[in-house]
């Protein structure tokens, strides 16, 4: 009886595969980039000026509504590529929904500092909030 059950409760150590290795590299290279970006993004951010006159809540409400309709063609966009290739592609399929189902797990607002300190690195600062909202509302599209 010992001898039939004994397999099941074997932990023998899986090999180390091409695709460890693979995510090693991976995971090196994000790590350096992400060093890289650090040294070169700004010690502080300086905010916006925002007026406070009612005139120019129509302005702001003008900027808020584009960056949602940017945000939403570029969601649309990612969409029906990546089903696409979900759809015609046996192997994508395997590597494409576990991708999304993993990033459909990770909060929006624990990758806000990454991608504004990022983008700061490497565009004046203006432009890199702005495209990082935009990032940030496509991304949280993911999750519903």
């Amino acid at each position: 009886m010992h001898r039939r059950f004994g397999t099941i409760f074997n932990l023998a150590r899986p090999a180390f595969t091409f695709g460890d290795l693979l995510i090693l590299l991976v995971l090196a290279a994000v790590l350096y980039v992400g060093i890289r970006l650090a040294v070169n993004a700004p010690s502080a951010l300086i905010p916006p000026s925002l007026s406070l006159a009612p005139s120019a809540l129509a302005w702001y409400a003008l900027l808020s509504v584009g960056r949602m309709s940017i945000a939403y063609l570029f969601s649309l966009g990612f969409t029906l590529i990546y089903g696409y290739v979900a759809v015609h592609s046996r192997f994508a399929e395997k590597v494409l929904m576990p991708l999304l189902d993993v990033l459909q797990s990770v909060p929006i607002l624990s990758f806000l500092p990454v991608v504004l300190l990022s983008l700061t690195a490497i565009l004046p600062q203006g432009a890199a909030i702005e495209l990082s909202s935009i990032i940030l509302i496509v991304t949280s599209r993911f999750g519903t």
